[in-house]
């Protein structure tokens, strides 16, 4: 800030702003922070672990509730008290909270037993595990082919069997990425429809929270557990339109193929889709006709343009978020102090320790806010209306729109140029195009493994702003006809 300050009004201000600082020191001694809970920590084991899905073992036995008996995993980016979180970066070793976020809270309230935080991409920024300061995902279907990204860990322990049920992150497709490439199901909420109080921001108004199963029951289960208001994070308010809760029991009664009619939009089956995923894509679409569904070509103009307009919130946001190094300042409380102690000491050390996509993409945030005061960041919020309203539009009358979740299977390790990932093939556009407009528009969309032999292909569906518990209905449906 500049105020212009004269030399004599410096010197005044100055000295009240001495003489007043002082009493805020008594705040140190008001706080009360929450107690630190130990839990034992185990080192992982490469034989145990072998696809390196693990940042940390552990074991939280649970109780009674509707997750007894399940094993379930957490991305590294949401607190669990007496666990450290790293968020995929050396940068915040030695962060080790004292309270669980609210959606930990709500697995062991539910009798989940936590095995364990998973591995991610650094601060959950890239789309093929590759960023991550503890080595790289390897994909449960091909150990010399990467999981996806962020929540890389996450879907490689479903994959693997190690874990019934994961918690990952979604922003542009962390949650849908990493299961389209390991064969199981992710789902991304509504977003608000989970809260977000002890997880750590990339991008807010694009995060979402979400489930990773084998199936989309087990994924339903868990949202019903995780999703649902909290007082700590306003946002999540939104999630009143949503029957959490009672999703996984409407699975019971899902609509039958005839009663079914997806749209597909032509912007998501471009040229960029590899010839495989095409094919793959269009023998589900043959699938789903042959046993009476309607299908039919939508349009989604907007998505032609949104890689920018993702750039510029995320970027934004996430350099903003660095520049208070964690400060909550949307958030009503209370909150976690071992966090924010621990990301300011750290990020005070000459910011040294974070990988190259962290800083570069921090970087083009804070040249978009310094330099053009933020102009794109408005422009490109502004376009998520519109795209909103697209959504809106090419649904009516549909159940769900479908696509290919990914444009192509997943990668080999290193075949992705770490900045852009673009590949050596020409593929000239990010591995999250067609996961990206999700986000931007807010609306739920589900990953579900289309059951053909090979590599895994995911297929997604989309419906509309809290329509969530109809999407999982039609995800089932189409696990059904798929299985048939």
């Amino acid at each position: 800030m500049d105020f212009d300050l004269s030399e004599a009004d410096a010197e005044r201000f100055a000295q009240r702003i001495s003489d007043e600082i002082h009493g805020y020191e008594t705040l140190d001694a008001l706080a009360q922070p929450d107690a630190d809970e130990s839990l034992s920590i185990r080192d992982v084991d490469e034989h145990d672990d072998p696809h390196n899905a693990y940042i940390t073992s552990f074991t939280t036995e649970g109780g009674d509730g509707p997750l007894r008996g399940v094993d379930v995993a957490v991305k590294d980016n949401l607190a669990v008290a007496g666990v450290p979180m790293t968020c995929g970066s050396r940068v915040f070793e030695g962060v080790v909270p004292r309270r669980n976020a609210t959606v930990v809270a709500r697995l062991v309230d539910a009798g989940a037993r936590l095995v364990g935080k998973t591995n991610m991409d650094e601060l959950a920024y890239g789309p093929t595990s590759e960023t991550s300061a503890f080595g790289v995902v390897t994909n449960p279907a091909d150990d010399e082919r990467v999981a996806g990204g962020s929540s890389s860990g996450s879907a490689a322990a479903v994959a693997e069997g190690s874990a019934d049920l994961a918690i990952g992150s979604d922003t542009g497709g962390s949650v849908r990425i990493p299961a389209s490439f390991c064969g199981v199901v992710g789902f991304k909420p509504s977003w608000g429809a989970v809260p977000r109080d002890g997880f750590v921001d990339l991008a807010p108004t694009l995060d979402h929270i979400g489930t990773l199963a084998p199936d989309v029951e087990t994924t339903a289960l868990g949202f019903d557990v995780i999703g649902g208001y909290d007082a700590r994070d306003p946002s999540s308010a939104l999630a009143r339109d949503i029957p959490v809760g009672s999703c996984a029991d409407g699975l019971t009664d899902v609509p039958d193929p005839e009663e079914l009619s997806f749209g597909v939009p032509a912007e998501l089956l471009s040229t960029h889709v590899s010839d495989h995923v095409r094919e793959r894509f269009e023998e589900t679409i043959a699938t789903l006709e042959s046993s009476g569904a309607t299908v039919e070509s939508v349009r989604l103009p907007t998505v032609d343009d949104a890689v920018f307009v993702w750039n510029a919130v995320t970027n934004v946001e996430f350099a903003a978020a660095l520049r208070r190094t964690g400060l909550p300042l949307e958030r009503p409380g209370p909150f976690d102090l071992s966090r924010l102690d621990a990301a300011a000491g750290r990020q005070a050390t000459a910011g040294v320790g974070f990988g190259d996509i962290v800083r570069e993409r921090a970087l083009v945030g804070a040249v978009l806010l310094d330099r053009y005061d933020g102009r794109h960041y408005i422009r490109a919020r502004n376009v998520c209306s519109t795209l909103a309203d697209e959504f809106a539009d090419a649904l009516y009358g549909h159940d769900a729109l479908v696509a290919p979740t990914m444009p192509v299977v997943a990668p080999e390790i290193g075949e992705r140029k770490p900045h852009s990932y673009d590949s050596d093939d020409g593929l000239d556009v990010p591995l999250a195009y067609n996961t990206r407009p999700a986000n931007l528009a807010g609306v739920p969309a589900v990953t579900v493994p289309d059951g053909s032999d090979g590599l895994p292909v995911g297929v997604q569906f989309l419906a509309e702003r809290y329509e969530d518990a109809h999407l999982l209905r039609v995800a089932r449906s189409f696990e059904k006809i798929r299985d048939a």
